[in-house]
């Protein structure tokens, strides 16, 4: 005789209950996920279809395709150029940005459900329910890096649309997507490694800037860096060279190296206490600078690390457009969309309008800097530390003023060393100080919206921020495709920024515009109840 057993329960692993997981995130993330997903190929076939008007003929595109063998100052920003063809020369000027805005936007997504999550004990909330110890992270893996794959598949569906052939279309879709992965990768990995969510993303997005930088400095020094390309991914990803070699294989490394930081990701989740990162937070000091009693001195404290980290990225970033030279930079003026660019700016030297491009494409990375740190306000608010100084005697809205100055110097503080760095490494070229500072009212505006929409609608605030911004970088790459003026200052404040013409009128519109939807912004904050 025989006796009954019972079977023991199934053993549940690490990744139970992902695709439970992955519903909750779709719904969570069905605006923001969407919107990322039409900028990033917004901006992609933007900035292709730019070059069929920049590069008309095959003459200008042989100037071009020379232009960059002689000039690699430029390709520390683009991708090489790999042939003459239009859809080449196409891919190269796009390369850049879509790579960037793919990685980055990937990378902060990722950042927002594993690590804000955790942080804020949501995660912990979730994980009481029957789902593994990996399963939020390998759900938010999955969304992004679905969504990646959508994007390069739309891309390229657009580019077969603009008259481009099969493979290279399909290539530089895949590059897209595989910026995208890495992205997801770099953030898996970075939630697993702080404790802070904020600190992973600043350092995803400094990390993800200086690949794309290494990759550049390969193709100084006559080629004889060449070598130096092939250390970061995004090297591997401008080897691909869509339209020209077609070099598919180039994506196997970039696949590998996916797999081994979400390999490293997984291992490192399993292993940790929940909340805490493989690097422990440095304890502070025991006591205080009598500075820190002040709340104002207390948020400059907070963002000192920031700010020097942007201050030093922004200054190299000027002084390497600066030392271009006059001359090189009027060889790169001399270019049809440059001519009418620097025509419709009202600039009678093209060289000169190659600067004030410049100028006017890098003071996004410093509006990127002002949203990161006013967005501060609301993820404070979140993560109780809000709760925490509002205990004291201290009222809502000089705790949010305090946020909110120093953003204000903040952002005007970059504008000004981009100015002067853009100025000291090219003396040649006059007013570039005066054009960096008159778009600080722009920058500005920019930080009134990100305020009004945390004290307003804070749920959404975050999504609507980095809305705006991605709205004005795609307006300033789409202009140049036809987009109606009227579309185009309505989507950016850069774009009423013109110091060739511009009056004191604009001035002061751009400024009563931030102070307006700051007031506001701060008002709705005293009135509504603190959320999380």
């Amino acid at each position: 005789m025989t006796a009954a057993t019972i079977a023991p329960p199934a053993r549940e692993g690490a990744g139970t209950g992902t695709f439970r997981v992955v519903p909750f995130l779709l719904r969570r993330d069905r605006i923001l996920l969407p919107i990322w997903g039409l900028l990033t190929v917004a901006v992609l076939l933007g900035a292709v279809a730019g070059a069929e008007s920049t590069y008309p003929t095959a003459q200008s595109r042989m100037e071009r395709f020379q232009q960059l063998q002689e000039l690699p100052i430029f390709l520390l920003f683009q991708s090489a150029a790999f042939d003459d063809s239009l859809a080449a020369l196409a891919t190269q000027q796009a390369f850049g940005a879509t790579t960037l805005f793919s990685a980055i936007g990937a990378l902060l997504l990722v950042v927002r459900h594993t690590r804000t999550e955790e942080q804020h004990g949501r995660r912990e909330l979730l994980g009481s329910t029957a789902i593994g110890r990996n399963a939020q992270l390998v759900a938010s893996v999955l969304t992004v890096m679905a969504t990646g794959l959508v994007i390069g598949l739309v891309g390229a569906a657009g580019l077969l649309g603009l008259g481009f052939s099969m493979p290279g279309s399909l290539l530089f879709g895949l590059v897209a997507t595989g910026a995208t992965w890495i992205g997801v990768a770099l953030g898996a990995l970075l939630a697993q490694v702080t404790e802070n969510a904020r600190a992973a993303a600043v350092a995803g997005f400094v990390l993800v800037m200086l690949l794309h930088y290494v990759r550049g400095l390969g193709h100084l020094a006559d080629g004889r860096l060449e070598w130096i390309t092939m250390l970061s991914p995004a090297g591997w990803l401008e080897g691909v060279q869509p339209y020209a070699g077609d070099r598919w294989w180039m994506l196997l490394p970039v696949a590998g190296v996916v797999a081994l930081l979400l390999l490293t990701s997984l291992a490192i989740s399993s292993r940790r206490d929940l909340g805490e990162g493989l690097i422990a937070t440095r304890h502070g000091r025991a006591s205080g600078a009598p500075y820190l009693r002040d709340v104002f001195g207390l948020s400059l404290r907070q963002n000192a690390a920031s700010f020097l980290t942007w201050a030093v990225a922004i200054a190299l970033i000027g002084v390497a457009f600066g030392s271009v030279g006059t001359e090189a930079a009027a060889e790169y003026g001399d270019t049809t969309w440059m001519l009418e660019y620097a025509a419709a700016m009202r600039i009678e030297d093209p060289g000169q309008a190659f600067f004030v491009y410049t100028v006017f494409v890098f003071v996004f990375p410093i509006t990127a800097y002002a949203t990161l740190n006013v967005l501060r306000l609301r993820s404070d608010e979140t993560s109780g530390n809000a709760e925490l100084l509002l205990s004291a005697p201290l009222t809502r809205s000089r705790w949010a003023t305090a946020t909110i100055l120093t953003t204000l110097l903040g952002s005007a503080a970059l504008v000004v060393i981009f100015g002067l760095a853009l100025t000291v490494s090219s003396p040649g070229v006059g007013g570039l100080f005066t054009l960096t500072f008159s778009l600080i009212p722009a920058v500005w505006v920019f930080v009134g919206i990100v305020v009004l929409a945390i004290g307003l609608v804070p749920r959404a605030a975050v999504a609507l921020a980095w809305i705006a911004l991605g709205a004005g970088i795609a307006g300033e790459i789409l202009v140049k495709t036809g987009l109606p003026d009227i579309v185009y200052l309505a989507t950016s404040p850069i774009g009423h920024v013109n110091p060739y013409y511009t009056t004191a009128y604009s001035w002061m519109v751009l400024l009563a515009i931030a102070a307006l939807t700051t007031v506001l912004g701060i008002l709705g904050l005293r009135r509504r109840d603190l959320s999380r």
